[in-house]
This record gives C-alpha cells, structure tokens and sequence, in this order.
C-alpha cells in the first residue's frame, strides 16, 4: 500500500509510490540544491489525494521539507534515528537520537493567529503595521540562491523595507502559519542526564539519507543483468523493493554452501 503523509502546512495528502532505479539515479547525479532535488524527486514520486499531479511551485515553501519525509519513509520507514554525542565534555557519550516521522510532521501543524486578515489576493496583513505578507511558496524557493532571507523576502513582503521590529513580528506570523521543519530533535543523555540536540534539515538530511540507500544501484544493476540478461533500461524500471529481492535470491543461490 502506498505511503501516506499530510503536508503540514498546505494540508495536502499526498501518496508515494515505490522508487524505480531511474529514481534513484535523480538521487545519486543531481547536483542541484538539496530542495531542487526533492522536489524534482516528488513531482516523480509523489501524486494526490485522486492521484493527479500536485502544484509543488504553488505550495509553501516549507512543504518541501515535508515532501522529503514522506519519500524517505515510502523508502526507509518511519523511523529516523539520528547519532550525535552528549554536549557534555566530560561524558562525550555517543547516542542515538530518534523519533517518528508522523509524529515529527503533526508537531508542526500551524496555528491561526488572532488578528491576522487576508487580501482578496491571498496577502495578508497584521494589525496596526503597514504591511502586507504572503508564505513563501516553493516557487519562491527554488527563484531564489539558497539562504538568501533578503531576497525571499522582497518576494514576499509589501513593502520589503520595513522596520525590523515589523519584520520580527511578520516572521512571527509567518513560523505560525507555516512552521519551519528545520530545527533540532532534543532529548537526554542516558548516561549522564544532559541534554542533547540534534540539528535536523530535512531536504539535506534526507537526500543524504536516500543517496547512502542507493550506493549499490550499479551494483544491482550489474548482478541483475549478469545473471537474467535485462537490459540496464529494464533493470531500472523495477521498483526498489523488487530490485533488491532479486538480487538477494542472486546472492543467496551464489553463497557458498
């Protein structure tokens, strides 16, 4: 059955299907930023609630950190654990950090904000401020050099110059109304008691994630042809999961008694 995930911040379902060898090629040659790459990934992978394509340059921004949870679980799970080291010089500990997904992506459900009004255009507006604001959407996004909070922002903001006391309270609203996904997953060292965090970027961490996952493909792809005589093209059409079946039977038979 495929996965199933809610983007947080727009609300749409979307449903993955299983990763073809070609998928995994996208992973392992992109050379694009982090959240290009997904989204290529998902507009391949990923399809809506009646199965059509989805409007990823029309959805927030942070929307493509949700997209890339949902790949990596139809691939990997739910669970991610992550290893990080106690903060505390003196214990030094290594531990692993983990968490769910669903649980990671219903944490970030956003909020209504008191006050906050919308244009017949889509823009918003806080009260008694002078300005006007919209989420950023992947459009955005992927127009714009990655970190570049300036040039989103002129994007995003009527007018872009206004004071910083003002820009606080918009990005207030704006992490209300479409929670970022980056951030870190804290928890406690059980060796000492300290706390200890984990700095999480979805599109990044997953991307890495899915191009460790795929390290074999060439390998796959020779044992599959050595073995049946696919051509690469067939070989590549198989869904990930069937892939590695095969090549497991392959391996077992060729194990030495």
């Amino acid at each position: 059955m495929p996965y199933e995930a809610v983007l947080p911040a727009s609300g749409t379902l979307v449903r993955a299907r299983d990763a073809t060898g070609a998928d995994e090629l996208l992973v392992l040659q992109s050379v694009a930023p982090a959240a290009a790459t997904i989204v290529a990934l998902a507009e391949r992978l990923l399809r809506g609630a009646t199965g059509g394509p989805v409007d990823w340059p029309a959805l927030p921004a942070v929307d493509v950190g949700a997209a890339a949870l949902a790949i990596r679980a139809s691939w990997l799970g739910d669970a991610i654990v992550g290893e990080v080291r106690c903060h505390d010089p003196e214990c030094a500990a290594p531990l692993d950090v983990g968490f769910s997904i669903r649980a990671y992506l219903a944490h970030h459900a956003p909020r209504r904000l008191r006050g906050v009004t919308r244009d017949a255009d889509g823009w918003l507006r806080l009260p008694d401020a002078d300005v006007r604001f919209r989420v950023p959407t992947v459009a955005d996004l992927l127009a714009v050099a990655p970190g570049d909070e300036r040039a989103l922002r002129e994007r995003c903001v009527d007018p872009p110059n206004v004071p910083a006391a003002v820009v606080r309270r918009v990005e207030r609203a704006l992490e209300a109304l479409a929670p970022p996904l980056d951030g870190a997953v804290s928890g406690l060292c059980p060796e000492c008691g300290s706390a200890v965090a984990l700095s999480f970027e979805p599109a990044a961490y997953v991307l890495a994630e899915l191009r460790q996952a795929s390290h074999e493909l060439d390998l796959h792809v020779h044992e599959l042809a050595f073995a049946y005589h696919w051509t690469e093209r067939a070989i590549l059409e198989l869904g990930r999961r069937r892939r590695t079946g095969y090549v497991a039977l392959i391996r077992h038979e060729l194990a030495p008694a």
